[in-house]
């Protein structure tokens, strides 16, 4: 067999076993779905305000706790809990979680204070546990010592749980919890299970080091939350800053603690009050309708692609559709949770792996009117798409790497969703589809490639245009912002400004649907009502945003009960609590996403002037800036409020902007090296031209799904795709007419510097 054919073969095997993998592990297990799409379990936790520590008050402490809840809940980003205050002494947390062991799961990592403590085990500790088991009522420890029960230890055979005690020093040692730097979960030696391996700060290894120095040949007892994990001897001081906990842990025990160790102390202790199941918060129809509308979305990209590209375009559809299949296949992997915002990744993914191929294709033409075979034009189409689909990737998968860093809740999981998304479209497209076409070529089964063709070397001086753009732009920037600031809080939904909530029974068992009874308010005049069905409906949660007038007021709640049993009068709904709660997205989320997205941008310059050159960067970023403000400006103006969902779609809009203009960058990069005998205003528009073909393909073939979404999505769903709808437009335009324009205008002004220099004269000696 020759070399060529051993590679080709290697690479079929490679993809068989890899989309083969992720396709059986997608078969064989349903993909997670989040609280919007399938509902989940609601947890409201309490603490006794008169355990708060002095000097802090109890909103302080509550949202401390809901900050550790939530590291503790959703430490990978995989999990998309809902955390919110919930009155001044309580929190409520929503996790999509239905089964039985993943509830239980939770109420561990819950209740789990995570008080780490060490103490001196008394030297005489062997003789004393034995008076103490003898005669338990009667035992008195020596002064200055207690007796702490140890992790009960369980026979693997009888299954019998023995259970061990500790006679240790009542003052723990001065290495506090908070200096605790990080713990992991790892295998234990000598087949003995897994262990949790503790790191401390600088100032906890000093102070780990100084009590192990003191208690050399000693044992030390490792504490957590009042029970004796471990008690090592000590052989030798340890100043190196690391412990470990071990007790024979299985995989789940090992990394539950790791993680709570890792999320914090909790201030005080808490406990579940209430424990209630929720419907989906996008309701039965809006879920039915989005996830339909999404598969006619593909549907529609399949059929373009196969109508416009013809056999290129069944190629391309093979390697979407395993593209989808590896998506789908390594979040069920992960037991990553799909939400909207996780919808959003994808739609987006989908469209970066459409436009890879649109690339190729399109290089692959322009190679066969170069006159090349169909051979050499495949490889010479391949080789130089390649540095522009890699770099379009790379700056988008860096920024979800920092968002995904940075960020917490709904833009820790776009980010996820977005970065398997981007591994898998780059997979297919230069790995997959080019192995398809090698074979093909092999057995000689490609005579013509035939493909449609939208523009025919087009001559549009984009350039020449860019005042009125730039006014354009303008206008539609101070529109938004106007139009920000005139609404205020009225443009922020419950997640930011949270509001009051108002129960019900629905004493009369009608069969509810949240869209239904969200709709029943938007016709009365409320925007950004909230309806959560609860209890397999037999209870309604209706929450107001705060900006409503008298929203506290018991003539407020009695109007909305009136309001619901005229709407639905079988339903006799009888009102119940009404509570105050704060926004979803908390002070430390908020300064999270800030952070996120300053990180985002200081990445893609850097990245940018790397690859290309520090104008290009700063362009990148005008082109990203721009499309923000335009697409959420004219989507305030249509009345809408910003949510969660509408942030992963902003993100969304970020990305695509982001690869949109990187692809044209990267021609005008290659242009500069080829036409030196063209002016720099001259290849730009050049450039712009040569890509327009993929940039409109792209941006319609991506529109295609958002207009079905849009179209046939209903509720919360319509107003995501409304913004995906907006960004995809202004980025398709801002990457002709925006980020071009400023490296125009920088390159101007460097040669009129340059023209401005004084000559240096030479003097010769």
């Amino acid at each position: 067999m020759k070399a060529k054919d051993k590679s080709l073969l290697w690479r079929f095997v490679i993809i068989f076993v890899i989309v083969g993998v992720w396709g059986m592990e997608f078969s064989k297990r349903e993909v997670k779905k989040g609280l919007d799409l399938a509902g989940g379990t609601e947890f409201v936790i309490g603490f006794n305000t008169e355990d708060i520590p002095a000097g802090k008050d109890a909103s302080e402490v509550r949202d401390q706790i809901l900050e550790i809840l939530r590291n503790r809940v959703d430490s990978e980003g995989l999990k998309e809990p809902e955390l919110k205050p919930s009155g001044d002494a309580s929190i409520s947390l929503k996790m999509p979680s239905t089964k039985e062991d993943e509830k239980a799961e939770i109420r561990a990592l819950i209740r789990q204070t995570a008080k780490l403590e060490f103490h001196k085990v008394h030297d005489d500790n062997e003789s004393l546990i034995a008076q103490y088991e003898a005669d338990k009522e009667n035992f008195s420890a020596p002064i200055g010592y207690v007796v702490k029960p140890g992790k009960p230890e369980v026979d693997e055979e009888t299954k019998k749980e023995t259970q061990t005690y500790f006679v240790v020093k009542s003052r723990p040692e001065p290495v506090k919890g908070e200096q605790l730097d990080r713990a992991i979960a790892t295998i234990g030696g000598n087949g003995g299970g897994y262990l949790v391996s503790l790191r401390f700060n600088s100032e906890g290894a000093k102070a780990f080091g100084d009590v192990t120095a003191k208690y050399v040949g000693k044992r030390l007892a490792i504490v957590l939350d009042g029970q004796v994990y471990s008690a090592p001897n000590i052989n030798e001081a340890i100043y190196g800053g690391s412990a470990q906990i071990t007790g024979n842990f299985d995989i789940t025990e090992a990394k539950r603690l790791a993680n709570v160790l890792n999320s914090g102390n909790l201030p005080v202790s808490i406990d579940i009050d209430t424990e209630v199941g929720n419907d989906p918060t996008l309701g039965a129809d809006s879920v039915e309708s989005g996830t339909s509308a999404a598969v006619w979305g593909l549907v529609g990209v399949f059929v373009f692609m196969i109508i416009y590209y013809m056999a290129s375009g069944v190629i391309a559809s093979i390697a979407l559709a395993a593209n989808i299949l590896l998506i789908m296949g390594t979040l069920v992997i992960f037991n990553a949770t799909l939400t909207l915002p996780g919808i959003a990744g994808i739609v987006l993914t989908i469209g970066m792996a459409v436009d890879a191929n649109v690339i190729i294709f399109e290089r692959i033409r322009e190679e066969l009117e170069k006159g090349k075979s169909i051979a050499n034009a495949i490889h010479y189409g391949f080789d130089r798409a390649f540095v522009t689909i890699i770099d379009a990737n790379l700056t988008t998968l860096l920024t979800a790497y920092i968002l995904y860093k940075v960020g917490t809740g709904s833009i820790k999981g776009f980010a996820v969703t977005l970065s398997i998304g981007i591994i898998a479209s780059m997979f297919t497209a230069l790995f997959m589809t080019r192995a398809i076409f090698d074979f093909l070529l092999k057995y000689d089964a490609v005579k013509k490639l035939k493909m449609l063709q939208l523009f025919k070397k087009p001559n549009i001086d984009f350039l020449g245009k860019r005042k009125i753009a730039a006014v354009i732009s303008v206008l539609l920037i101070v529109l938004g912002l106007v139009t920000a600031v005139v609404r205020g809080k009225d443009a922020l939904s419950v997640d930011f400004i949270g509001g009051s909530q108002i129960t019900f029974t629905n004493e009369g068992g009608v069969a509810l649907e949240s869209e239904s009874v969200k709709d029943i308010f938007t016709k009365a005049g409320y925007q950004g009502v909230r309806a959560d069905v609860k209890a397999g409906g037999k209870m309604l949660a209706v929450t107001f945003p705060s900006t409503i007038a008298d929203i506290e007021s018991n003539t407020f709640s009695e109007q909305v009960a009136a309001k619901l049993n005229e709407a639905m009068p079988e339903a006799q709904f009888k009102l119940g609590a009404i509570n105050k709660i704060g926004s979803t997205i908390s002070a430390e989320f908020q300064s999270k996403a800030i952070w996120s997205m300053i990180l985002a941008v200081l990445g893609i310059i850097i990245y940018i002037s790397f690859r290309f050159e520090f104008k290009f960067a700063i362009a990148a970023n005008v082109a990203l800036v721009h499309d923000v403000l335009i697409a959420t400006g004219i989507y305030l103006l249509c009345g809408r409020q910003i949510s969660l969902p509408i942030i992963a779609a902003i993100l969304t809009i970020i990305g695509y902007s982001l690869n949109d203009t990187i692809v044209v960058f990267d021609r005008i990069r290659e242009d500069l090296g080829l036409m030196k005998d063209k002016s720099y205003t001259e290849i730009i528009n050049l450039s712009i031209n040569q890509t327009l073909s993929r940039t409109v393909l792209t941006s319609f073939t991506t529109l295609i799904v958002v207009v079905i979404l849009f179209v046939f999505g209903g509720g919360a769903i319509e107003d995501f795709a409304l913004v995906m709808l907006l960004g995809v437009i202004v980025g398709t335009y801002s990457s002709i007419f925006v980020a071009s324009s400023v490296v125009s205008i920088w390159n101007e002004k460097e040669e009129a510097k340059e023209k401005e220099a004084p000559a240096v004269e030479v003097v010769e000696a």
